[in-house]
């Protein structure tokens, strides 16, 4: 009898041996399955084969658990390693799947909390209001130039 089953509660369905061999198996199934997509040509709609991603969620739904259960395996000491590899496998994938244009890089870079934040216009400083109010003052002459102008471009 192992040492899993002597734990209270239920036995769980994986190893990390075995784990690991199922995220090969779904490596191996995702490269070979492409997802197609409709493509128009000459005026017909042909369907391209387009790579399929490696992800977290779709590992687990190939594995037959939950995120959460993933989650829960990679909390223990036994599968960190493992999991921590699957994880790796799947950003490796999906980052250069994105850097040659096979995946949507935008989407990836979301998926991966990936992003490029640059501070354009306040320099790291808080936004804050106008304190004083601006106000233009114009000389007679002035406005009596802007007034001809507006006169002049709504007889156009």
């Amino acid at each position: 009898m192992s040492t899993l089953n002597k734990k209270p509660g239920r036995p769980r369905a994986y190893t990390p041996e075995a784990l690991e061999a199922k995220f090969k198996e779904y490596a191996q199934w995702v490269k070979a399955n492409p997802v197609y997509i409709n493509k128009v040509s000459a005026g017909k709609i042909i369907p391209v084969p387009t790579q399929r991603p490696l992800t977290l969620v779709g590992f687990c739904r190939f594995a037959g658990f939950s995120r959460q259960n993933f989650y829960e395996y990679e909390s223990r000491e036994e599968f960190s390693d493992t999991l921590m590899c699957v994880r790796e496998a799947i950003e490796a994938d999906q980052l250069q799947g994105a850097l040659v244009g096979i995946y949507d890089s935008g989407i990836v870079a979301r998926v991966l909390h990936l992003a490029d934040r640059q501070d354009v216009t306040t320099n790291g400083k808080e936004i804050t209001t106008a304190t004083q109010p601006i106000s233009v003052v114009l000389d007679p002459e002035a406005a009596k130039i802007i007034q001809s102008i507006g006169k002049q471009t709504g007889k156009e």
